[in-house]
C-alpha cells in the first residue's frame, strides 16, 4: 500500500491479491480493497458461486459493515480461455450517484481476466445496460439473425440528426444479409453488421445521448483480451481513480 499522488489529491492505493482458488485449481480469484470512495472502505472477493450452477462465481462487492453494495455472478470452465458474464447488478440506492460501483466490479473482472490468461468475456447485456458496457469496451458480438433484424431496423428507424449516414449504412448491410443464402459470405456481413452497430454505439455515447437512443431489447456482447490491451491505458488511468494497484 502506498499514496499515488495527483496535484493536490492523493489516493490510497492497495494490490490486488490474486491466489488459485484451491491449490488443486488452475483458476485464480481475486480479491481487493478501495479504500477512498464515496460510500467509504470498499472490500471485493470472488467467491465460488454455488448456487448458481457449476464452475460459477460471484464478486461481491462489500463496504465496512458487510453490507453488499453490488456483485456480478460469472461462469469460468475449468482450462478454458472464455467467461461468460450471467449478472451484474448495483443495489438500486447506489445507481447513477456517482459511486461507481459498476465500474469497480467491471476493473476486478478484468483483473480476473488477465490473471487467468482468458481470451473472451461473453455476456447477454440488458437493453438498460448496453451503454454501460460499451464504456468498458464490450462490443456487439450478435450472431441471431433475429437480434441482427432488430438492432439494425432500431439505428435504421434513429432519425435523430447526425445519424443519417449510420442509418444507411445500416440499411444496406440488413439488405445484404437478407439477400446472401452463401453461408460464409452471411458470416462477413454480420461482422460488419456488428461494426455498424458499434459505429452508432460510440457515436451515442460521445454525444452523451443516451436517453435519446434506448434500446428495447437484450444485446450479445465481448469483451476481448486484445480489446483490454488495445485500450489499456484507460483502464490503467481507472485503476489509478480507484485506489487499485494493477497495471495492464
Amino acid at each position: 500500500m502506498f499514496m499515488f499522488y495527483t496535484g493536490m489529491n492523493s489516493v490510497k492505493l492497495a494490490k490486488p491479491i490474486i491466489k488459485h482458488y484451491t491449490p488443486n485449481d488452475s483458476r485464480k480469484v481475486c480479491s481487493l480493497k478501495v479504500y477512498e470512495n464515496k460510500a467509504g472502505e470498499l472490500t471485493l472477493n470472488i467467491k465460488k458461486d454455488t448456487e448458481s450452477g457449476e464452475n460459477h462465481f460471484i464478486t461481491e462487492l462489500k463496504n465496512k459493515f458487510n453490507k453488499i453494495l453490488g456483485y456480478e455472478i460469472f461462469k469460468i470452465p475449468q482450462n478454458n480461455d472464455y467467461v461468460i458474464g450471467k449478472y451484474i447488478n448495483v443495489e438500486e440506492e447506489y445507481r447513477q450517484k456517482k459511486y461507481f460501483f459498476g465500474e469497480i466490479l467491471r476493473l476486478t473482472s478484468i483483473i480476473e481476466m488477465l490473471e487467468n490468461k482468458i481470451k473472451q468475456f461473453d455476456i447477454v447485456s440488458k437493453n438498460t445496460a448496453v451503454y454501460f458496457h460499451s464504456k468498458y469496451k464490450f462490443a456487439p458480438s450478435i450472431k441471431s439473425s433475429e437480434d441482427m433484424e432488430k438492432i439494425l431496423n432500431s439505428i435504421i428507424n434513429d432519425k435523430n440528426v447526425g445519424y443519417e449516414e449510420i442509418a444507411q449504412k445500416a440499411k444496406l448491410i440488413q439488405q445484404k444479409i437478407k439477400s446472401c443464402n452463401n453461408e460464409k459470405t452471411r458470416k462477413e456481413y454480420f461482422n460488419n453488421a456488428n461494426s455498424v452497430v458499434k459505429e452508432y454505439i460510440e457515436k451515442v455515447l460521445k454525444d452523451k445521448s443516451m436517453k435519446k437512443h434506448p434500446f428495447t431489447f437484450d444485446m450479445e456482447m465481448t469483451l476481448t483480451r486484445e480489446n483490454i490491451l488495445k485500450n489499456k491505458e484507460f483502464f490503467n488511468q481507472l485503476f489509478k481513480k480507484h485506489g487499485i494497484d494493477y497495471n495492464i
